[in-house]
């Protein structure tokens, strides 16, 4: 989607669209940052701390719903012929909040807190899209649950 497009569809100029983002990545990265607090906002607040279960659950569920109802939006980006560059922003995103969790479950900074974030962020993206291209009838439950236990224990490296 080019800028003129974003412009034309939002109804607003091109220099106020400028004046607030540097290009439409710019943008797509805000837009995910909103998403993802819009989700942390519907969350007890026990429970947006980010370092439960349920956090998990819940993220997972809202992620699940996204995707649903945006199914091929969330497939044509992915299969754009600039979905390395959208990959990445996403990627660079959704490590940067794991690295945030792990580094709460950690008592210092390293490098291994790096290189679990992005595997985590890596394995969410990769397995969100194997779901979209494989046509998985995955329930909701399957779902959710399954990436809240990867995640969480990936995070934590608590034994279940």
């Amino acid at each position: 989607m080019t800028v003129n497009l974003l412009c034309e569809r939002a109804m607003i100029r091109r220099t106020t669209f400028y004046k607030h983002f540097a290009d439409k990545y710019e943008y797509l990265a805000f837009y995910i940052r909103e998403l993802r607090d819009g989700f942390e906002s519907q969350l007890a607040p026990d429970i947006a701390s980010g370092h439960s279960e349920s956090y998990f659950n819940n993220m997972s569920r809202e992620l699940y719903y996204f995707v649903t109802r945006n199914r091929k939006l969330v497939s044509n980006i992915a299969n754009s012929s600039n979905g390395n560059m959208l990959f990445d922003i996403l990627f660079d995103l959704i490590c940067q909040d794991l690295l945030e969790l792990i580094r709460g479950e950690e008592s210092k900074s390293s490098h291994r807190a790096e290189l679990k974030a992005a595997f985590l962020a890596g394995g969410l993206l990769y397995a969100v899209k194997w779901w979209l291209e494989s046509r998985s009838d995955i329930t909701e439950s399957e779902f959710t649950e399954s990436l809240a236990k990867i995640i969480g224990g990936g995070i934590s490296d608590k034994p279940e």
